[in-house]
């Protein structure tokens, strides 16, 4: 990892402790601007301008909404057309989704309770339906609203692929917004990634992928060093960032399931994140959300080992409530958090750039009221009322 507080690169990522980066450079900020990774090639700036298809340019006084979540496998098929009809009763601008579509490890209960019969079916049957039944029954649910997908965890158990991943899901990787903003970066020639942004009013969405233990790669990095670079040119018209994606980055308070679970994780997850905090340093209004713990929880990078190193720690969140079997909450989390419900999480974007995020919670009610025709009553209920660890006692 190398630091450029003056002038000069210094260090190696490989071999450097994890705060280094923090310790001698975040501290000092005013004086200390990151650019991109030693073993990364040199990435030229320019600006960019850039306003987004799926809403028209917000004025200086207006403000608009969006929804985000993930993990929505065991009982999403339930959860999620509630998320939906929320989302479209709010006339929210999208819907992002952080990962988690389908169990994956074995045939998601709302699944089978949609119809018995597929008790009778073997793994390989569950398999090869699972991701058509994300899209029938979850993704279907958001009609002409559109819907952004970060690639989670289970979507890399075997035989899932990410190759697999992005050629199911290609249509939605390749969204007009996404396509346009290809185009702006010069990027339109190549490959689609399971990585990707879009921007909208002056805020920057970004998708970043740490869904399998080879992330953050060099190739993610180099290409979100060259979008934050591009943010930060005065002449950008970004006044926030919004990064997302399936698991936390490294020392937050779910550090327990995130990015510090492998070595890679946690070297290139610091990177990733002194990063955004160089942008919230320079003006930008930034903000981090993920889900992969299936509860919801505010500020999780106010932690002792982010404040030993900065006064001021990122905004950051998880949210993995859209019908995942949900978890005991985390003994560091912030005494806000909630666990054993389902819903998400509503941004408000002001003129400004700055975003207030407000927990919505799903009741039993709104799950049987945007029920499928073939959703079991007695099914929707055993999810809402189980399908925890704080019902089976663990």
């Amino acid at each position: 990892m190398y630091r450029r507080c003056s002038g000069k690169i210094t260090g190696n990522l490989e071999t450097a402790p994890v705060p280094l980066l923090l310790r001698e450079c975040v501290a000092g900020y005013a004086g200390c601007m990151f650019r991109p990774l030693a073993w990364l090639a040199p990435i030229g700036v320019f600006a960019a301008a850039f306003a987004s298809p799926i809403a028209a340019a917000q004025s200086a006084d207006s403000s608009w909404t969006f929804a985000v979540s993930g993990d929505s496998r065991n009982c999403g098929d339930f959860v999620m057309p509630a998320i939906a009809a929320k989302v479209k009763a709010e006339n929210d601008a999208f819907y992002w989704h952080l990962g988690d579509f389908r169990w994956m490890s074995a045939p998601d209960q709302d699944w089978l309770a949609m119809d018995p019969s597929r008790s009778l079916l073997g793994k390989l049957e569950y398999e090869s339906h699972a991701w058509d039944d994300f899209l029938d029954r979850q993704a279907a649910s958001f009609g002409p609203t559109p819907v952004f997908l970060g690639r989670g965890n289970h979507e890399t158990v075997f035989p899932m692929t990410r190759e697999g991943y992005i050629a199911k899901f290609r249509s939605f990787l390749t969204r007009p917004e996404i396509v346009a903003q290809r185009k702006a970066d010069g990027d339109e020639s190549k490959p689609v990634e399971t990585w990707y942004h879009w921007t909208n009013g002056g805020v920057d969405f970004i998708t970043l992928d740490n869904a399998s233990h080879d992330e953050f790669s060099d190739a993610q990095l180099r290409w979100l060093r060259a979008v934050l670079d591009r943010d930060l040119d005065p002449h950008s018209g970004i006044h926030a960032i919004v990064a997302g994606m399936h698991e936390a980055l490294p020392h937050s308070t779910s550090s327990n399931h995130a990015m510090d679970d492998w070595d890679l994780g946690i070297r290139t997850g610091e990177v990733v994140y002194t990063w955004l905090y160089d942008a919230q340093a320079a003006g930008k209004h930034v903000y981090v959300i993920a889900s992969h713990s299936h509860y919801y929880s505010p500020n999780i990078f106010n932690t002792p080992f982010r404040k030993q190193y900065a006064a001021r720690v990122l905004p950051g969140w998880i949210i993995g409530t859209a019908g995942a079997h949900r978890y005991k909450m985390s003994p560091d989390a912030d005494k806000a958090s909630l666990t054993n419900i389902y819903g998400y999480m509503q941004g408000t974007v002001h003129g400004d750039g700055s975003i207030d995020f407000t927990l919505h919670q799903l009741t039993e009610d709104d799950l049987k009221q945007s029920k499928w025709p073939n959703a079991p009553l007695d099914a929707i209920h055993e999810c809402f009322i189980h399908n925890s660890d704080s019902a089976e006692g663990k």
